[in-house]
């Protein structure tokens, strides 16, 4: 029994002693990451003034005023950048327009008409509208498959500034039995 207890001793200093170096490297782990974290803190400051290539970047693309616009350039005004179909069946090609008029001094230009999926597509005259007059962006939206709500995005590309105007499309298709 003598010996029991010494065993039964030395085992739990053996089990406390490992615990405590356990404890020992990962204190000096999370030294040496906050060490770190600092020394590219200071770089970070360091380099502060030095503009980053991603400053300009858009939150949104499909929202971008960063394109160049070359040529006239009037403006544009949509008589609605949202059309809902609502709780629709699926299956279907559900058709809108948006209807736009010129609203500048210059000829407009839809340069470019780009859904955000394919399920969506837009169509477009490449004629010069007026100063005045009045054009269509003609969206057709299969739902065939789809279920649930549909956000669907149209970015309309002209000689306007900004020279993207955002077109979207909802819907709520429902499978039938």
């Amino acid at each position: 029994m003598k010996y029991i207890n010494t065993i039964l001793l030395l085992a739990i200093a053996i089990g406390v002693g490992v615990l405590f170096y356990k404890d020992h490297q990962r204190d000096v782990q999370l030294k040496e990451q906050a060490a770190a974290q600092a020394a590219r803190d200071s770089a970070a400051a360091a380099k502060k003034d030095e503009p980053s290539p991603f400053d300009n970047i858009s939150e949104d693309p499909m929202k971008s005023s960063n394109s160049i616009v070359t040529g006239p350039v009037t403006t544009i005004s949509f008589e609605r950048t949202l059309h809902d179909f609502g709780r629709v069946p699926s299956g279907p090609v559900y058709k809108t327009s948006f209807k736009f008029t010129n609203t500048g001094k210059e000829d407009l230009i839809v340069s470019n008409a780009k859904a955000s999926c394919g399920c969506t597509v837009p169509t477009y005259s490449a004629e010069p509208i007026k100063p005045g007059q009045s054009g269509t962006i003609d969206i057709e939206f299969d739902s065939k498959g789809r279920a649930g709500e549909q956000l669907k995005q149209i970015a309309v590309t002209t000689n306007t500034e900004p020279s993207e105007n955002v077109l979207t499309v909802k819907s709520n298709p429902y499978i039938t039995k």
